[in-house]
């Protein structure tokens, strides 16, 4: 309730502070340990998935995906061990997608019902409805993805060796990243909001994410020059967190929805889903 003292002003920072003060209030922490749990899993089946699957279909080079500060970091074992695996199993991205979304329906189902906690309203849909909704987003993911891929062999082909080429890839990747979050938003909220403050929560969201990553990357690139079996250790634990915090950013950007329905007198206690 201390957090509502902030909503004297209809205003967007308001909104981001009472989200801020309720992810402490509310506990959001406990709905961002649920989606990192379920990250972490859905990539056992995954990792799994791509030693029996043996159709090649395009030689990937995932080493040539991952950022240079990775590269140069104690998790260069596991992303050498990834692209080991693909080029041993002929495994690539295309096929790999659908697979690897799959397989993620949990963590959608947990950022699912997290948003649900956290604005109070039951998902009108039912079980069977969330379950093809969650199934409906991962085939917009899938076509986002896919999409970018073929822009990005596309740039690849007309700009060879290019700056521009690899200027375009990377705002598309952002881009990419971005309606990811705008959809996360508008189709797995329980209740509907109009696409403008979504927009505006989205970006915010995005920013702050964008933020987490560089951090991220810059404690990674520093534990690389500790000892090796210490840095390595604690570039995984970092990786963890960041996991953990990026899932909390997203529970956030419900918060401020959150405070908004609440402003406007339209929000109610949580009910039993």
């Amino acid at each position: 309730m201390i957090c509502r003292k902030l909503l004297k002003k209809k205003r967007f920072i308001n909104f981001i502070l009472f989200a801020v003060c309720d992810a402490f209030e509310s506990d959001y922490m406990f709905c961002a340990a649920a989606i990192a749990y379920f990250t972490l899993v859905s990539i056992i089946p995954l990792f799994i998935t791509f030693f029996f699957i043996e159709i090649i279909v395009f030689n990937v080079n995932v080493l040539s995906l991952v950022p240079k500060d990775l590269l140069n970091s104690p998790l260069k074992p596991l992303f050498e061990r990834v692209q080991h695996i693909i080029t041993t199993t002929g495994i690539l991205s295309g096929t790999a997608i659908p697979i690897m979304l799959w397989f993620a329906r949990g963590v959608f189902l947990a950022v699912e019902r997290s948003f649900t906690y956290i604005l109070g309203k039951c998902n009108p849909a039912g079980y069977i409805g969330r379950n093809l909704l969650v199934i409906l987003f991962i085939f917009v993911l899938w076509i986002l993805m896919f999409a970018f891929y073929t822009l990005k062999l596309f740039f690849a082909v007309v700009f060879p060796l290019n700056f521009m080429a690899n200027l375009l890839s990377s705002v598309g990747a952002l881009s990419v990243m971005f309606l990811i979050l705008f959809c996360l938003y508008y189709f797995l909220l329980p209740v509907k909001f109009h696409w403008k403050i979504v927009l505006k929560v989205s970006i915010f969201v995005f920013t702050m994410l964008t933020i987490f990553e560089r951090l991220f990357l810059y404690f990674i690139e520093n534990v690389s020059k500790i000892d090796l079996l210490f840095g390595s250790f604690a570039a995984v634990i970092i990786f963890l967190l960041w996991i953990y915090y990026s899932a909390i950013m997203v529970l956030i950007g419900a918060g401020i929805l959150k405070a908004k329905m609440i402003a406007e007198d339209e929000y109610e206690e949580s009910q039993n889903c």
